[in-house]
């Protein structure tokens, strides 16, 4: 019997944040994106940044709305620039810089 295939980019329940795969300590390749630890990978080598994964963030997005994400990767481009892959509590996952998202200690209000 096949097994199912698993949404890898399904929405994140707020209760098991922490449980959401990551790559922590390295820089991901094709595989931890493949299997939804890594939102990119970097041919080459890129340095793990030094941030505590999966994260709680809320990302700055136009019109001042805030995005609630869990990061789940964090890499140095190697011109002193950090970049996060993140997921949405909705599903989904995207890339951009960390001076995009707010670093959080736990969900907010903004995760209600």
């Amino acid at each position: 019997m096949a097994e199912e295939p698993r949404d890898l980019w399904g929405p994140i329940q707020l209760e098991s944040w922490r449980a959401t795969p990551c790559i922590q300590g390295r820089a991901a390749n094709e595989d931890d994106v493949r299997e939804g630890r890594a939102a990119f990978y970097m041919v080459g080598s890129s340095p793990a940044a030094d941030i505590t994964l999966p994260h709680c963030a809320v990302l700055q997005i136009e019109n001042g709305k805030r995005l609630p994400v869990i990061l789940i990767q964090a890499e140095s481009d190697g011109n002193g620039r950090v970049l996060v892959g993140y997921r949405p509590l909705n599903g989904g996952n995207g890339v951009c810089m960390l001076w995009e998202v707010d670093l959080l200690d736990g969900p907010d209000e903004t995760f209600n």
